[in-house]
């Protein structure tokens, strides 16, 4: 009975030793990134001080947790910084096209109460008091400038084709493409939500056959615009369906930077020809972790015409969807990011570094060139993210990734409008 004391007395000691040495090389990464950096202050910026070349026509946003009410206002600072200064007429967020074009009705002058229209979103996450004010930040400037200054909103996601189904239904029937029947035969399963991979396949073979109907179209008409735009982002929800392997992310990401060339392409023919883009920092950034990421599409098709800011927390307190269930959460992490423990220096505990600013040969610009634990958070808690805390916090080289970036010393949480 002794023995047998002391050997489960021996196995507590070996796994409390170990669950010690675990989480305490966490909290001494945590400790020697908050020390501060000597030439920091030197180069802190606010989004006031953003400068591009006159070549840049896509700007890039990122955001390193969905659920932090701070990257959230971040997408409005930048917008009206572009549009003020460098005459951006476009705003793309990372939702479906389908529901974006009828957001951008209402910005456009459209009769409907601001949070319906903000309820129009699939993603709870875009429920919120600063989606409101961006919105009606564009619709108000709108209301103020001709014709030709106007500003729009474009979505370049394709994971929630059902909200372009009422829109294509009532267009495709009104230009005698498909009858009623015909069309809801094809989509219903998408209204339904009972996709299968027989019905994905009919799916694309129908939407394919009417955009071929349609044809050639004057860009400048909203509603053939968008009636092209939703049929092809239908198409690729149903591509990236029958993929649920890793080559998913590459698809949807090269998908989702396919469109915003093509609506690049539309606003240098009805606009500006520059337009500022909002999506997570995964998607933003020009190198992926692990896959190909939008923004190495984008950065590799557009070269300097793509400029990309990411943002970082030290301290983020995150409403996050809890993992394969209908039910949110909130939730606190630490990146680790010593870039990001700087914030605390700075006015308003937020700054920006300008990539491109750093003198070689200084400390700051050995650290961008280093890899550093980084905050990145997506729609999905689990538990095992306190074990595995690098789940969230990966390491990268922040200059391989972005040209500048953000950093929020203690983000909030969006707060849902029910």
């Amino acid at each position: 009975m002794k023995t047998l004391k002391r050997i489960l007395l021996g196995f507590v000691i070996i796994l409390s030793a170990a669950a010690l040495f675990w989480f305490g090389r966490f909290k001494v990464e945590d400790i020697s990134a908050h020390k501060k950096i000597s030439d920091i202050n030197s180069y802190m910026k606010t989004v006031d001080d953003i400068k591009i070349s006159d070549n840049v026509n896509v700007v890039a946003i990122g955001e390193a947790a969905h659920g932090c009410k701070d990257f959230q206002e971040l997408k409005l600072s930048v917008l009206k910084k572009m549009v003020k200064d460098y005459d951006f007429r476009a705003f793309a967020l990372e939702a479906d096209y389908g529901e974006c074009a009828t957001i951008n009705r209402y910005i456009q002058g459209g009769e409907v109460d601001i949070e319906s229209i903000v309820k129009t979103f699939s993603f709870p996450i875009y429920h919120t008091k600063q989606m409101e004010e961006l919105i009606s930040w564009m619709r108000e400037y709108n209301s103020t400038v001709s014709e030709g200054k106007k500003l729009r909103f474009y979505g370049f996601d394709m994971q929630n084709p059902e909200t372009s189904y009422e829109f294509l239904k009532n267009y495709c029937i009104s230009k005698g493409l498909t009858s009623a029947e015909e069309f809801d035969k094809n989509l219903d399963c998408i209204e339904k939500g009972e996709v299968s991979p027989e019905s994905a396949k009919a799916v694309i073979d129908f939407v394919t056959g009417l955009k071929e109907k349609i044809g050639d179209i004057d860009v400048a008409n909203a509603d053939d615009r968008d009636a092209v735009f939703e049929l092809n982002t239908v198409r690729q929800s149903m591509e990236t369906f029958t993929k649920r392997d890793e080559s998913y992310y590459t698809l949807r990401d090269g998908d989702m930077a396919g469109n915003i060339e093509d609506i690049l392409d539309i606003e240098k023919r009805i606009g500006s020809g520059r337009i500022v883009i909002a999506a997570h920092d995964g998607h933003i950034a020009k190198v992926g972790n692990g896959y190909t990421s939008m923004g190495a599409v984008l950065s590799n098709d557009l070269k300097e015409a793509y400029y990309s800011i990411g943002t970082d927390f030290w301290k983020v307190t995150d409403n996050i969807k809890v993992l394969e269930k209908k039910k949110r959460s909130i939730q606190s992490f630490i990146s680790a990011d010593p870039l990001a423990a700087q914030a605390r220096f700075a006015k308003d505990k937020y700054y920006l570094l300008d990539f491109a600013d750093i003198k070689e040969g200084s400390s700051l610009y050995s650290l961008i060139n280093s890899p550093l634990r980084m905050g990145s958070l997506g729609e999905g808690y689990t538990w095992m993210m306190r074990i595995v805390e690098s789940s969230y916090r990966p390491k990268a080289l922040p200059v391989s990734l972005y040209d500048a970036m953000i950093f929020v010393y203690e983000g909030e949480p969006i707060e849902i409008i029910q």
